[in-house]
């Protein structure tokens, strides 16, 4: 990526290290027993924690199946995204990355929770409700660059676009996340798969 994103603080990377590991242990009971046959206390010992700890990191049991709320990218990359004068929808998906690999993400942990989710559609559903306003915080960033670039645009028309640049970012995310757990990994290739899946949208909007 073009620039670098910010490096965990020793004490972040501590507590990380703990969330991962009671993550891991969460994921890998309700893998096997079925969500609604797992508890906290089953996770807590798995991951050698209190059930204080655990409420105190991830405030109820599906919070360490679904993981932490995304996390919003440096103040800098913001200003860069909405100064920027580059593509904006892949714009705005690099941005989206710098905030996700800004938390150091784990590959198992993530590959986990996917398939966790094909096999319990309403923990997909509980991250898709935390997400909305996250959604409508992008769009909003969106319609800043907008405005920055476009300041007669219809208010109506800019919070149109706003929505569907927002959207259409959003929506390639699964395709990203999948090359990055089965390819490389590395985060410097996710701009490679940024890339290539806007050649595919652009090839399914304009054959």
């Amino acid at each position: 990526m073009p620039t670098a994103t910010p490096v965990l603080g020793l004490r972040e990377r501590n507590r990380l290290r703990r969330t991962r590991r009671v993550e891991r242990a969460a994921l890998a009971l309700a893998l096997e027993h079925g969500v609604d046959d797992v508890t906290v206390d089953m996770i807590c010992e798995a991951s050698d924690i209190s059930p204080r700890t655990y409420f105190n990191y991830f405030g109820t049991k599906e919070g360490a199946l679904i993981g932490p709320a995304p996390s919003t990218p440096d103040e800098a990359f913001v200003e860069e995204f909405v100064h920027g004068r580059g593509p904006i929808v892949e714009d705005l998906m690099l941005l989206i990355a710098r905030g996700f690999f800004a938390t150091e993400p784990d590959r198992e942990v993530f590959a986990m929770r996917r398939e966790l989710y094909a096999k319990e559609p309403s923990l997909q559903a509980l991250q898709v409700t935390r997400m909305a306003g996250k959604r409508q915080a992008t769009a909003e960033l969106v319609r800043r660059r907008l405005a920055d670039q476009h300041p007669d645009m219809p208010a109506t028309e800019a919070s149109d676009e706003a929505q569907l640049v927002m959207s259409v970012a959003f929506g390639a995310f699964p395709v990203i996340s999948r090359l990055w757990i089965e390819q490389s990994g590395d985060e410097a290739e996710v701009e490679t798969y940024i890339h290539a899946a806007i050649a595919r949208i652009r090839r399914i909007v304009s054959p």
